[in-house]
Parts: C-alpha cells; structure tokens; sequence
C-alpha cells in the first residue's frame, strides 16, 4: 500500500496485533476506523529496517530463516503482488500457517536459476507445501489448497460441482477481464514510462485511457451480474472475492505511486467500495494489509530505482521494436 493512500470511510486500518512476531498470524480485534495515514499513524508502523525485510528475501515476521526448510510450507513472492497476496489470503483463511521467503521480480529475483526451478516460468508466486510438493501460478496454488486441504475447500468447494461452477465463472472472468488487463495497463501506463524510463509518455497515455475504458465496463458488468450481499456470491467470500479484492487494493496503491487517479478502481462506485470495504474488514486481510504497507518501502525503491537497472540489457530489444513503431527514440 503507497503511504499517501487514505483508508475508506469505515475500514479498520491494519494494526501489528494481526500477527505475532514468532511467525504466525493472530487475530486481534477490530480497530475504530480513523481518517490518517495508515503508514505513518497505525500501531506498528516503521521503516523498511523495522519490518525486518532483509536483502535475502526473508521476512522474520513469519520465519527466522526458511534456507533449508523441510517439512515446512513456503509461499515465495512480494506482497505488493495481488497474486501472491490472493495466495496468503486462501492459506490463512483456511489456518494453513506458512513461512514467506520474498522473491522480487523489479531486481531479476525470478529470473535466477533458484527460482526457475520451482517456476519455470519465472514468475510468482510460487508454494512448496509440507509434502515437497511445489506448485505455481495463484490459481492453481488456490484450487491445490482446496483439493488437498479441508480446511481450504469452503473457499472453493470441490465436492460441490454446481457451486465450483458459479466459481469458476467469476473467476475466469476477473482473470481475463479484469486482473489480466489491469496487469497489462500498469506495466504499459505506469512501468514504461515511470520505472523503466521510456519515453512513451504519450503512447503510454493513449493506452491508459482505453484501459480504463474497457476494464471499468468489464466492472460494471460484474458488479451488475453479481449479488454483492456483500461478496459476489452472498454473505460468504469464496476464491473470486480474494481475487478481485487485491486487484483492486493495487489499483488504489498504483493509482497514488504512478499518479494516475483513474487507476483507482474503487473510486466513485458504491457497489465496489461496500464490498471493499467488507473484504478489508476481516482480520486476515488487515493483517495482509499490514504486511503490505510494511514492505511498501522496500518494493517502491526496487520498482522505481533499480527495477529499469536491472532489467536494461533485456530491453534492448524492446526499446528498437518500440522506436520503430512510434517513429521517435524511446
């Protein structure tokens, strides 16, 4: 979460008695909603040094030291990353305790030869439960919880082929209408120009205003279409309310960091805020919301200082194909 982003009328910001600092969440009570910086002002609040991230990756907030770990359930990623925290909510929703080891996309983390080995792919997250095995991709991190945890089947109740139906209707549509478009619009509108540094302002800027065109329509038709009594389903979240939860924090986050207001998703709709604000309410995803602001630092200076760095030799490529097809240098 960007430090500037207010917490909306009626959300509990995130208190550090959400999680202990031995390892595991621990619920606390509610907080009385205040009008104030949630980095500056909740309970907790420190720097990047006092959240304990270390250049290694590893959060002590959930493990001393998870090199090595066997036997032990390990969800590799950042906390900025919707995807990863779709993860983390599923796994504490269900009372599936589990180590963080941080892997950073902005400074080649995924790319190295570590990391491909438990995702080829080289993205995150990626989870390596208690029994070796290792899995990636959210979804499919999800739906394995579900079918080998109890515990974790009511957010996605495999048993019952008429409610995973529903389910999978939801989310498939978040992924490719929403989630997946809204990825490609802040890498265009906000990476491009802002962390890499190319010169596509105005290209960039084109893409942004379509963006926001199609992907607010794609809102629209799923608030329309859902109950929202407050979740999409009724009174009760399963997988796809995790999921457009978090696309939707982000949105808020890059909305204040790439300074893009309309990249806000939440903004000007009811319909979305209540169910944000639901969503925000439950203990779990507070304390995910705290992670996130504490790691906040730690993301932002990668994103916005060493990302472009890091990267430059792989964009090479890129920045020719773009210079051709815009006619000036980018």
């Amino acid at each position: 979460m960007h430090p500037s982003v207010k917490w909306p009328a009626g959300c509990p910001t995130p208190s550090r008695s959400f999680y202990s600092g031995q390892g595991a969440w621990r619920p606390g009570p509610h907080e009385p909603h205040h009008d104030r910086n949630p980095v500056q002002d909740h309970p907790g609040a420190g720097t990047a040094d006092e959240c304990l991230i270390s250049r290694s990756g590893v959060s002590s907030m959930f493990s001393e030291d998870v090199e090595g770990a066997s036997g032990q359930r390990v969800l590799y990623g950042f906390w900025l990353s919707p995807f990863m925290a779709l993860v983390a909510q599923m796994l504490k929703e269900a009372g599936l305790e589990f180590q963080y080891q941080r892997v950073s996309p902005f400074i080649g983390e995924t790319l190295s030869a570590e990391h491909q080995v438990r995702n080829a792919l080289g993205k995150i997250p990626s989870l390596t439960d208690v029994n070796g095995v290792c899995v990636s991709e959210s979804q499919a991190i999800c739906r394995y919880l579900a079918r080998t945890y109890p515990e974790a089947a009511k957010f996605y109740p495999c048993h019952d082929v008429q409610r995973c139906a529903e389910i999978d209707t939801l989310n498939d549509y978040i992924t490719f209408s929403l989630s997946g478009p809204f990825f490609n619009w802040f890498f265009v509108g906000g990476y491009f120009p802002k962390a890499l540094g190319f010169q596509t302002e105005r290209e960039s800027g084109v893409f942004s205003a379509w963006s926001v065109l199609m992907i607010k329509s794609a809102l629209a038709r799923l608030v329309g279409r859902s109950r929202l009594q407050p979740f999409l389903l009724g009174p009760e979240p399963y997988l796809p309310d995790f999921h457009l939860f978090h696309v939707l924090e982000l949105s808020r986050t890059f909305s204040e960091l790439f300074e893009i207001p309309f990249m806000n998703l939440v903004e000007g709709n009811k319909d979305l805020s209540r169910f944000y604000q639901a969503m925000a309410e439950r203990p779990v995803t507070q304390a995910i919301l705290a992670m996130q602001t504490h790691e906040f630092p730690v993301s932002r200076r990668e994103l916005l200082e060493e990302f472009g760095t890091t990267y430059a030799q792989l964009l090479k490529p890129a920045r020719g194909a773009l210079s051709a097809m815009f006619g000036h240098e980018v």
